[in-house]
């Protein structure tokens, strides 16, 4: 009997990286203008249009990108660079009238 090979894993068509995804969202935000779906496969070369579809309807559902009816991304979210507990905290008045009235805490 044979000893078999050990077989290389193949990954799944529609697999994408943090890398493609950042990839895609830079070339969508430096686009002049308002990007057409069926021109990103110009825009990112490297993807293949499964990938690029793939891509799409995650930035998409993620809230990242919004795409018309006609098929223009119309809108992409701009990045915010770390915000703080303040800039993002939902607090009472009555809280914020203390933080006022004890800086130290």
């Amino acid at each position: 009997m044979r000893a078999r090979k050990p077989r290389r894993k193949i990954k799944p068509a529609n697999e994408v990286s943090d890398d493609e995804i950042n990839a895609m969202l830079l070339a969508i935000k430096s686009f002049d203008g308002y990007p057409k779906l069926r021109d990103l496969s110009k825009m990112v070369s490297s993807l293949t249009p499964l990938k690029i579809n793939v891509i799409v309807r995650y930035l998409e559902r993620s809230g990242a990108i919004i795409v018309d009816s006609e098929g223009y991304i119309i809108w992409s979210r701009k990045e915010q660079d770390h915000l703080s507990l303040g800039e993002v905290a939902e607090m009472s008045n009555d809280l914020k009238d203390f933080l006022k009235r004890n800086p130290e805490h």
